[in-house]
């Protein structure tokens, strides 16, 4: 049998061979890539530095094939983060190592964490000149205005002087560069700006509509991986947006999204750039809201917004839900979603159009948006019992909104006065609205606790002829009560409270026995193998913590000669049910010493952050801080476990952190 290599390799032996290859040649059967000559190497051959030149050129060709197969992009790092002057005349910006490829399949690569000057990289004329880089005439890197995508570009040098010795007799030696040294070369590439307003805040946003929503590639290279785009004026940094060019490697597939979708890679930094942009909006102007079309002038079709868009009044006697972040004319809907399934939705969402907020009326008119804010499962189950249903129908805040009123309320509107008409509306169910309005508030200032900048997300709805509820309940599809039974028992053994809960749970309803046992039971808070050996982990602290979160709240109602209620129940499942509880614990442990680490595992620690009350705070205080500072954040967690009052140095500690 033949091997692969005999059936590709043809040998030409004779004039007959020779013959029968060109006239496969001249009639197209065989096609020939001049890129892809390699020299025939054999015995008794001369070999020449054009031949290992020819060798090197072969192997950089067929590199750049697979590269470009792979898709242009970053492969790892090279993010671009402010410096320390950015605010300055003279701004500087932070480049992360890191590796990515060019279009034309060169590779890119920045080996250690660089502070670049901007002005420096305008100030070397002759790299710019080499690399295609023009300057106005007079326009120096100082007062440099406009903006600029930067962009790395694999640049190639000479360098260590070698002996050339002759190769004829008469021939004399020669000192030649002997080695060609690779490098990347960082950039800023001119982005064409026919934009015509000199607004910073409203450039940006007609250069996102041009990118992300007209599919526009101006000033795009072949031979640039552009890493982000800056908007300067006199020299001076007005904006660093990372995701208006930057894209990841190897994700060029694309979603059905009509007759013109759109790559993966561009709706995902699309999604990323409108979340940079909005966390450069002022916190103020946040939390009070706004409407897109101030800062936007397309949105991707998901996203974050404002939570302070969302807001009661009341209308028509009626307190209403309204919205004042979209156009009138959009039908808008509010719902309650579970925080687990945000990504998913996230990811179907991204397959539908995007939202031109400058579109004709009847465009706008025939589009749909959910508004939604993610709770955990425990919450959404509350707010089932409580809202009756999870979904609500929003109306715009636009005072001279009256297309999308019933004939009803545009006469009510007219001829009402400074009260309504008696006997023509029915009393509006108040004590809902109110539930409704509560529930939002909590949500608002839960993700305003987090970071002051409170964010619910929007999803643009397919327009379908049927109408769907986004809902959960906390139920367990899988599994039989008696194996739930016998882990519960088995963790009840382990920290000695069957006693205790048998106790408990002898005084309460049927409904809140089945939802702790379903809290007790869940796999976060299973007993780890550490235990024998008095070695916890982080499981084994909030399982602790929860129970005695139960116990706390049982003694509580005793005082009141009353059971352990349901709705305690499910407030506690609420504050155990975030599904990244735990990782802040984890992250301590990873970042603290051999001592620390080892402190932070033993029982009497372990007992002492659950007898606190704060351990879910503690956790949520340890995700939030930098991992630099995770360290010495452990120490002070056990400093404050170990001492004579832990329970109140350690909800010290954890208000601190949030504080700070």
């Amino acid at each position: 049998m033949n091997s692969p290599a005999e059936l590709t390799m043809l040998t030409v032996r004779d004039a007959q061979d020779q013959a029968r290859l060109r006239a496969q040649l001249d009639a197209g059967a065989i096609l020939v890539d001049s890129a892809r000559r390699r020299p025939f190497y054999f015995d008794g051959r001369f070999l020449s530095a054009d031949d290992l030149t020819a060798d090197q050129n072969y192997i950089r060709a067929r590199q750049s094939d697979l590269a470009q197969a792979m898709g242009a992009g970053v492969v790892r790092g090279l993010m671009v983060g402010l410096g320390r002057q950015a605010a300055s005349q003279q701004p500087t910006l932070l480049l992360e190592p890191g590796i990515g490829l060019t279009p034309g399949g060169d590779i890119v690569t920045v080996g250690a964490r660089q502070e670049l000057a901007i002005s420096a990289l305008a100030g070397k004329a002759e790299l710019d000149a080499q690399l295609g880089i023009k300057q106005l005439p007079g326009a120096g890197a100082s007062n440099r205005s406009g903006l600029f995508v930067l962009a790395l570009r694999p640049i190639e040098f000479s360098a260590n002087p070698t002996t050339a010795y002759p190769t004829s007799l008469d021939g004399q030696r020669l000192v030649r560069d002997g080695d060609i040294v690779e490098a990347t070369a960082v950039t800023l590439i001119p982005y064409p700006d026919r934009a015509g307003v000199e607004n910073a805040a409203a450039r940006r946003a007609r250069v996102a509509r041009e990118i992300f929503f007209e599919g526009q590639r101006p000033g795009a290279l072949q031979d640039a991986l552009p890493l982000a785009m800056l908007c300067l004026e006199g020299g001076a940094l007005r904006w660093l947006d990372v995701f208006m060019v930057r894209r990841e490697v190897g994700a060029e597939s694309t979603l059905a999204a009509g007759l013109a979708p759109r790559p993966r890679a561009l709706l995902e930094a699309w999604l990323k750039q409108h979340q940079d942009q909005l966390d450069d909006i002022a916190t103020p102007e946040i939390q009070t809201g706004f409407a897109a079309a101030r800062q936007f002038e397309v949105l991707p079709p998901v996203g974050p917004l404002p939570a302070a868009c969302l807001r009661f009044e009341t209308q028509l006697g009626q307190l209403t839900l309204l919205q004042s972040y979209f156009p009138p004319l959009v039908d808008c809907e509010f719902a309650f979603i579970p925080a687990d399934e945000l990504a998913a939705l996230v990811q179907e969402a991204l397959a539908l159009p995007p939202i031109d907020l400058r579109a004709a009326d009847e465009d706008l008119d025939h589009l749909s948006v959910l508004i939604v804010a993610p709770v955990t499962r425990q919450q959404l189950e509350q707010h089932r019992r409580s809202l009756q249903s999870l979904s609500r129908p929003v109306k715009s805040a636009s005072a001279g909104l009256i297309a999308k009123r019933s004939p009803l309320e545009a006469l009510l509107q007219i001829g009402r006065g400074d009260g309504l008409p008696p006997g023509l509306l029915a009393p509006a169910p108040v004590d809902a609205a109110k539930a409704w309005q509560r529930a939002i508030e909590a949500s608002r200032s839960e993700l305003a606790a987090a970071d002051g900048r409170p964010m619910f997300w929007y999803l643009r709805r397919r327009q379908l002829p049927y109408s769907s509820e986004l809902s959960s309940a906390t139920l367990r599809l899988a599994g039989d009560a008696a194996s739930i039974d016998v882990e519960l028992d088995l963790r009840l053994r382990a920290d000695r409270e069957l006693e205790r809960f048998a106790s408990i749970n002898s005084k309460m309803p049927l409904l809140a026995r089945a939802e702790l046992g379903n809290l007790l039971a869940a796999p976060r808070l299973a007993v780890s193998e550490g235990v024998a050996n008095k070695q916890l982990l982080t499981s084994d602290l909030l399982r602790r913590s929860a129970f005695t979160a139960v116990s706390a709240r049982a003694e509580l109602r005793a005082k009141n000669e009353e059971a352990l209620r349901h709705d305690d129940v499910l407030e506690i499942a609420r504050q155990f049910g975030d599904p990244r509880l735990g990782e802040g614990f984890d992250a301590l442990a990873q970042a603290a010493d051999p001592e620390t680490r080892d402190s932070l595992r033993s029982p009497a620690l372990v007992q002492a952050v659950a007898d606190s009350g704060v351990a879910p705070a503690l956790d949520r205080a340890a995700r939030a801080l930098p991992p630099l500072k995770q360290a010495d954040f452990a120490a002070r967690l056990r400093e404050a476990a170990l001492s004579d009052d832990a329970a109140q140095r350690l909800a010290q500690l954890a208000g601190e952190i949030a504080r700070g």
